[in-house]
């Protein structure tokens, strides 16, 4: 299980990077900021004061932005992919994981947010990894193309591994995918 989950992350990895360096596309406080100049968004105002009409130029993410290009979405890349080999080692995309946060254990809103405890809970390890990618566009830094393109190649990654390393502990060559 190691060797082909290892393997998929470091496939993601340089899939996802080399996606970064040739697209070099824009986070979302870059585009933001240069689309609405001069017009109200309605927006996190920041810590503690909610949501508000702001300056389109001065929107921030919720999340502190990475200084490198958007597109794809490592997180959702590298999620997807783990989710799979895992969902194939197992047999199973049963995951049946949850965790409660407590009333005001947020970090970045301490003893505010959330304003009552909150349970997140994942049934499949599918639905797990793109919880991890849809929660990259909850904190401001992906834009829905950047997540659902990296879980797509996650998957993607993930399956050539599979296959690569099946082929591997049968000792055959590795066939092609199916169509």
């Amino acid at each position: 299980m190691f060797f082909a989950l290892t393997n998929a992350l470091l496939d993601a990895s340089i899939a996802v990077w080399e996606a970064k360096r040739h697209y070099d596309s824009p986070r979302p406080v870059t585009a933001i900021r240069a689309l609405f100049a001069g017009q109200p968004v309605r927006a996190c105002a920041g810590a503690f004061q909610g949501t508000q009409l702001i300056p389109g130029d001065t929107w921030q993410s919720y999340l502190a932005t990475p200084p490198f290009a958007e597109y794809v979405s490592g997180h959702s890349t590298f999620s997807a992919a783990s989710a799979e080999i895992l969902r194939r080692f197992t047999g199973s995309d049963t995951l049946g994981a949850q965790v409660t946060i407590e009333a005001g254990a947020s970090p970045i809103e301490p003893a505010m947010v959330p304003a009552s405890s909150v349970t997140l809970a994942w049934p499949t390890l599918s639905a797990a990894a793109a919880e991890a990618g849809l929660s990259r566009r909850y904190g401001g830094l992906h834009f829905e193309d950047g997540d659902l393109v990296g879980r797509e190649m996650g998957r993607q990654i993930a399956d050539l591994v599979w296959r690569t390393a099946q082929s591997y502990f049968a000792g055959a060559p590795l066939q092609p995918a199916p169509q």
